[in-house]
């Protein structure tokens, strides 16, 4: 149950879709907001913003969640990339 981490894990496998799909180019000192301006599409743009401030608050400022809220962001996360190629 630990909600905290497994959002942490959910976006560091978004990170890593969308650098495997060319979309990005990770490296270990950008930052989230380097990765976002990196993306030329604007709805993607948009939904990985939303992403990343959700990501940010649970992790940067320890937002506590639940399994309610863990499921919405999950969902988020999950229909985001499905539509990275």
């Amino acid at each position: 149950h630990n909600y905290r981490f497994a959002v942490r894990l959910l976006y560091l496998k978004c990170l890593k879709q969308l650098s495997d799909s060319g979309l990005i180019e990770w490296k270990i000192d950008k930052t989230n907001y380097a990765y976002l301006n990196e993306l030329k599409n604007e709805g993607q743009r948009a939904a990985f913003g939303s992403l990343t401030r959700k990501f940010e608050y649970v992790w940067y400022g320890e937002f506590l969640i639940d399994a309610s809220l863990y499921g919405d962001i999950s969902s988020s996360f999950s229909n985001f990339n499905k539509q990275v190629p």
